[in-house]
Parts: structure tokens; sequence; C-alpha cells
């Protein structure tokens, strides 16, 4: 059923960028919805555009809006959102796993395409077809994205270009120039970040909803999933949140006109999988540790998550340099690693007094395992929300994962030794026999030793926030992202992945979005 409602907020709601977003729980949730989408985050947005071309669709988004805010838009202002994180208000939310590594996830309409690092390329023909997904159909979505949010660097940064040819000349080959496929060898790709350092998230693509038929409710936190039982069978019904503007919690509701409506989690590889746990879908006996009635036991929810483990190798750069993003990667050893680069400015104390700052100029080389064997579990840590849920991701732990680590190691090393790395030493510095001035853990003096290479991959271990897992496709949800065993819910996201989708999982998460709308409106409308 075709769905149109005219809606109007009144008041200063347009000054969160689009006429549609507001922050008025009570009239958003005064109405019922043929889509309610948990999560206007990298797979929501352009999924809310899609399903709102022909029927209405309530987004809930946990944070607030992205635009007017300098710290996310401007391109020099990246990272300061990750050095203000806080438990229930910033932008960014940190979270130490089990392992001990402080990450962080996204709490804005834009979700993790306004934090990050801004990085654009498409995955890889293989993982494309081992998903299963339609070739044709998954190239006119990166298209459709792509229209919008991926431009290709007018200019190298002076960190970016001395890692371009330092890679040619350590013979990581071939060199493909500009492109945003997945291809083996140095390529320059696309960036979020346009040629003028304005940032443009997946919240842009809501530009491309019918604007008639969408509300986005922002600083609407889900708490948990309603349903209706019938013929023994759960259905979704609707989604209960907490308005963090007032404090109050509501209801809304789905649509029964058409018995189709749908209830769709696109809250992220920590926030699905959290959320089907509070609604009483999950393993019966982790939901009795916090007397959640279990309404369905699907022991797969929170299994089987991962994170990529890397390392970075960080120094201190004689020659300035501006803030940059990722702009150029190596992808080695049929696409097992990853290895890209980035620059930051920054003011540190001297003499360790804070009455008197310098300038630092810095480059970073990083290095992603691509398809880590070690997994982890997401369990509850709490019933609100809002807190983090507890998450272990084993990295390392797989004896496989830590040998390609060593591998990526020695990438970094061969790259340092260039000439087009080695303008970046300090001649008089003792600190290192590699004539660098590290900043965190120092790369190994040499990396002809596996264990001295294996020690630094333990100490040095980083990771880049591509995290994901805890409702993978077959365990948890079908392959048209039903959840098993309940109707009318489904689950679009990173958490979906088994593995993660090429150097950076962005551009294919915003894809997914517009790609599984589409597969959802076929279905409809046929």
């Amino acid at each position: 059923m075709l769905a149109y409602f005219h809606h109007s907020f009144g008041g200063n709601d347009t000054n969160f960028g689009l006429s549609f977003m507001t922050a008025d729980a009570a009239l958003a949730s005064g109405r019922s919805y043929d889509y309610i989408i948990v999560g206007g985050g990298t797979a929501g947005c352009p999924l809310a555009a899609t399903l709102s071309q022909h029927f209405s669709v309530l987004v809930l988004e946990r944070g607030g809006s992205p635009y007017g805010n300098p710290d996310i838009e401007n391109r020099d202002r990246f990272g300061k959102p990750l050095r203000e994180a806080d438990n229930y208000t910033s932008i960014a939310q940190g979270f130490v796993t089990e392992d001990g590594l402080l990450l962080h996830r996204a709490r804005v309409l834009g979700g993790a395409t306004a934090i990050n690092a801004g990085f654009y390329s498409r995955a890889s023909l293989e993982y494309i077809r081992n998903m299963g997904w339609d070739e044709k159909l998954v190239n006119s979505s990166y298209e459709w994205v792509e229209k919008q949010n991926a431009f290709r660097p007018n200019k190298l940064s002076g960190w970016a270009s001395a890692f371009k040819n330092a890679l040619l000349q350590a013979q990581f080959l071939p060199y493909n120039g500009y492109t945003v496929d997945h291809v083996e060898g140095t390529k320059i790709s696309a960036s979020t970040f346009d040629n003028n350092g304005k940032r443009h998230t997946a919240a842009d693509l809501l530009q491309k909803a019918n604007p008639k038929n969408i509300v986005v409710l922002l600083n609407a936190t889900a708490s948990r999933i309603l349903f209706n039982s019938t013929g023994g069978k759960l259905k979704a019904s609707g989604v209960e949140f907490l308005s963090t503007v007032n404090g109050q919690s509501y209801k809304v509701l789905l649509s029964q006109f058409s018995g189709r409506s749908e209830v769709i989690l696109s809250a992220g590889s920590l926030g699905s999988p959290q959320l089907l746990l509070l609604s009483g879908i999950g393993p019966s006996e982790h939901l009795k540790e916090f007397n959640i009635p279990v309404l369905l036991n699907l022991t797969s929810v929170g299994k089987d998550v991962q994170d990529n483990p890397g390392t970075t190798m960080r120094v201190e750069s004689p020659i300035p340099l501006r803030i940059s993003s990722p702009q150029v990667v190596a992808i080695l050893n049929n696409s097992q690693i990853y290895v890209f680069s980035g620059s930051s400015v920054d003011q540190v104390p001297i003499n360790g007094t804070s009455n008197s700052t310098r300038t630092r100029y810095s480059g970073s080389f990083f290095e992603k395992v691509a398809f880590p064997l070690s997994r982890g579990e997401l369990r509850l840590r709490t019933k609100d929300p809002r807190d983090n849920p507890s998450v272990r991701y084993n990295y390392l732990s797989h004896p496989l994962d830590l040998q390609l680590c060593v591998q990526a190691v020695r990438v970094m090393s061969k790259v340092s030794e260039t000439a087009s790395i080695q303008q970046f030493t300090f001649q008089n510095s003792s600190s290192s026999p590699r004539g660098f001035r590290f900043i965190g853990t120092a790369m190994p003096d040499s990396d002809s030793d596996d264990k001295t290479v294996e020690k630094f991959c333990h100490e040095g271990l980083a990771s880049h926030w591509h995290y994901h897992g805890g409702c993978n496709v077959g365990s948890v949800i079908d392959k048209s992202h039903r959840v098993n065993g309940v109707n009318g819910l489904r689950v679009v996201d990173c958490s979906t992945y088994i593995d993660i989708p090429g150097t950076n999982p962005q551009a294919t998460t915003m894809m997914l979005g517009r790609y599984t709308g589409i597969k959802i409106l076929q279905e409809r409308l046929q």
C-alpha cells in the first residue's frame, strides 16, 4: 500500500538540516508506519531513503544531527569527537572491549560515517559473489551512493604522496592509479571528504528520500522490540524507545493495514544484537541471567563477532604536514593484508608542562589483517539500552591471524626503509636505529625475528573500528535479512557480515542499505 502522509514539525526543528527531522517524540510516535528503522547510521539512512519512495518510514536515531557541527563536518577537526566521548551524550561513545582495547561507536545521525577517517573503497567481486548478491544491483547501488558521497581527491597530501611513492619503491605493485574498485596492489581511492575538506555522511543520502513519507526522530534510543504472536510465531509490531530529550518512554507501532510492515534493525554491530537480546531474542541462558523473558531461543545472537587486528607505526615528522585522512592503500597477499596511512597535527607540552606547547606533525602507517579467523562474543552488561554491551573479540587468538600480522608489519618496515619515507627521519636522533622519533609503541629495530615481531603485534595491537558480526547470515538471519523464526523483523547493517568487505566497510554498508531497500520494494510491489 502506497502510504503518503504530511507532517509539519514547526519550531526550530528545521535547524537539524532536513525538514523531516525532529526531536519531538510525542508527535513522531503518534502515528503508525510501514517501516520502523532502528538506527540512522551507515545502512539505515540509505535504506530509509529508498523505502520512503513508496512507503511510510520512521527512523529512530539515538543521537543528534551532524549538520552544523564543525567537529563532524570539517576534516581538520577529525578525531576531536573521539577525544570528547562520554557515556550518554557525546557524538562518539567509547567502550573498552574485554580484550582491553578502547574503541568507539557513533551516536549521531549518519553513524560511523560521521566520525571515521572517510576512506571509500568497494568490496571485491569475490566478496560480492560469496555473499550471493545480485552483481548488477550491487553496482547500481554503489553508484547511487557515490553520486552523493564519494569524491576523487584532486591532490594527495604530502604524507600520502610520500607513502604512495614508498609503496611503489618497495615494489608493492601493480600501481592502479585512482579507482574505487578493490584491486590487488597500490591504489588511490575515494573519500567521503570532498576536496574542500567537508565530510559527507550517510545522512546526506536522506536528501534522496521522499520528504512527505519519512520521519527521522533524533535522540531516541530503542529499548525493545514489541511483538504479537500469531499462529505460534512471533511478529514484530513496533518499538519501545526512550527520548533522551525528556527522559520519557514511548511506543510506536507498525501499520497493520497490509500485514507486511516491518521493524528493521540498523543499529550496528553492537546495537542490533544488543536490542535483540533486550527484546528476548537470543541464548535463553544468557537472557535468564538478566530476568529477560525468553521469546525466542536464538542461540547465535551475539556470537562470532569480529574485529580486524592491526598495528600502527606513528612517527614525528621534521617536515610540516597537514591533517590528512587515508587516500592511498596497498592491498596485498591475495587481499589478506591492507596497509594505509594518515597524518595529523597536534599541540604537545614543552618540557612536560602545559603552560607552553609546540606544534607536532606526525605521519602514520596502519596495517590491517583483512579476514581474521579469531572470533568472539557480545553479551549484555546491563538492561539499560544506553549502556554498551560487553564484547570480546579474541584478537590474534588464531595462529594464522598472528602470522598475517607479522607479514603486515614487515610490509610497513620495508616501506619505512624507502627513500620517500627516510626523509621523515631525524638524522641526529638516538631514540631508534631506524632514525625515527616514534610516537606510541616503537617498531622493532629489526623485523627478522618472528618472536620479536609477534611481540610487537600484541603490544602495539590496534583497531580500525571495523568490528562486525553478531547477527550473521544463516545463524541469525536469512539471505533476505529476515530474523529466523520471527515475522516482520530484519537486520540490515554490519552485524550481518561474516567477514568485513574491503579495505573499509562504509562503502559496502551504505550500498547494502540501498540494495536491501530495493529488494524489499521489489518484494512488496510485485
